[in-house]
């Protein structure tokens, strides 16, 4: 079982990108070894990849675990979690039904239908296109104390849950940002300390492509952000299912490099660009959300690499911190995915430690289609030289 000592030592220093490595290392081995194969879905999921976790679950689902068995429930637990963030509020019910039908008194399942079952019963939107008043959820520990009724879960990671809810004060509609409660007792103050960190550099920032921060309770762990409806460029990419046009494109490109190049000439590195970080109030009017790892250039830095590995810069990989150059590779991989319809890099690559120094030949290839100065302007920013990575490319 060495490569589970590897993966909980890894784990335990703060190198999750090693844990996940060493576990993917020990299932190749023994896939029948159900609680790793949970392990390895966790890490997978606190990285922000819900695709590979479901992947990695496959093969505890149906006949794929003794039913009733806790890896079982686990297994079906996780799923329905990830039903949820993704939309798919059909099969999480039916899952959390599942679990219910397995154990009455499982008070988890029983919340979770409680939620659903208004979304999946027709409730929703009233003719002015608002969220029914009538509908809302019940309230996490702690929320119950603030003026904002919960209309229904937005989104969900690895520290908090993201709600869409009325300012019942101001009229206003906004996402709730709450802090799970097990990460903000003392022994997790600083999960805390970080999640309002988070929304007091934010809060700083005045940008129409930045999300704006309105309100922080932190007694109830919970901070009011701007609600933007149009999702995010994740969902807008698996709804496209695949490359996007040139004109969304360019317009994403000027949008994001132009937030970026405010916040880092006011000194603060985001740290996690993603897709499911860019929220889009049009196509191609893209905001920068999630600014939980984001940092003030020059600040002390935890321990660790920060942000998901599909989206590192090489340089990250060798523990070096997130920077303006990081963010910039962060874009080029995105603006990449968003060109020729898949990632950068592959999961088995980041297993195999392919990180990548260069833009390799096979993926550059997938550019050969595209304008000189599209391609350039990615190739620069998906340089193995942090310094070398410039937009000076006329978009």
């Amino acid at each position: 079982m060495r490569y589970r000592l590897e993966a909980d030592r890894a784990e335990t220093a703060g190198d999750l990108v090693g844990a996940a490595v060493a576990l993917r290392n020990h299932l190749e081995r023994h896939p029948g070894d159900g609680p790793a194969r949970l392990h390895f879905a966790r890490l997978l999921l606190d990285a922000g990849e819900r695709a590979a976790a479901r992947q990695a679950l496959a093969p505890l689902e149906g006949a794929g675990a003794e039913p009733g068995s806790p890896v079982g429930r686990q297994a079906e637990r996780t799923l329905a979690e990830i039903d949820e963030a993704e939309g798919a509020l059909a099969s999480a019910a039916l899952r959390w039904e599942r679990l219910l039908a397995d154990d009455i008194d499982d008070a988890q399942a029983r919340a979770h239908l409680a939620r659903l079952r208004p979304a999946s019963g027709g409730a929703g939107l009233e003719g002015d296109g608002r969220p029914d008043r009538g509908e809302t959820l019940v309230s996490p520990e702690g929320v119950e104390t603030l003026r904002f009724r919960l209309l229904r879960e937005i989104g969900r990671g690895a520290t908090a849950t993201v709600y869409l809810a009325r300012d019942e004060a101001l009229d206003l509609l906004v996402a709730l940002k709450v802090l799970h409660p097990q990460l903000a007792d003392a022994r997790r103050s600083d999960s805390l300390r970080r999640f309002f960190a988070e929304a007091r550099l934010a809060a700083a920032i005045r940008h129409p492509g930045a999300v704006a921060i309105y309100d922080v309770d932190e007694a109830a762990r919970a901070l009011a952000m701007e609600w933007i409806p149009g999702g995010t460029l994740r969902t807008r990419l698996r709804e496209r299912g695949g490359a996007i046009d040139a004109a969304e494109l360019t317009a994403t490109a000027r949008a994001v490099l132009g937030t970026l190049a405010y916040l880092h000439g006011r000194g603060i590195v985001h740290g996690d660009l993603k897709p499911s970080n860019l929220l889009l109030r049009a196509p191609g009017q893209i905001v920068i959300a999630d600014f939980g790892t984001a940092e003030l250039v020059g600040a002390a830095r935890a321990e660790g690499v920060g942000g998901t590995p599909l989206y590192l810069a090489p340089e990250q990989f060798r523990g070096a911190p997130s920077s303006p150059a990081t963010d910039l590779y962060a874009v080029g991989a995105v603006l990449f995915e968003m060109s020729v319809g898949q990632p950068l890099r592959s999961h088995a690559s980041l297993v195999r430690g392919a990180a990548g120094e260069a833009l390799p030949a096979d993926r550059r290839a997938l550019l050969a289609s595209f304008p000189p100065s599209w391609r350039d302007l990615i190739v620069a920013l998906l340089s193995p030289d942090p310094a070398a990575r410039s937009v000076d490319v006329d978009l």
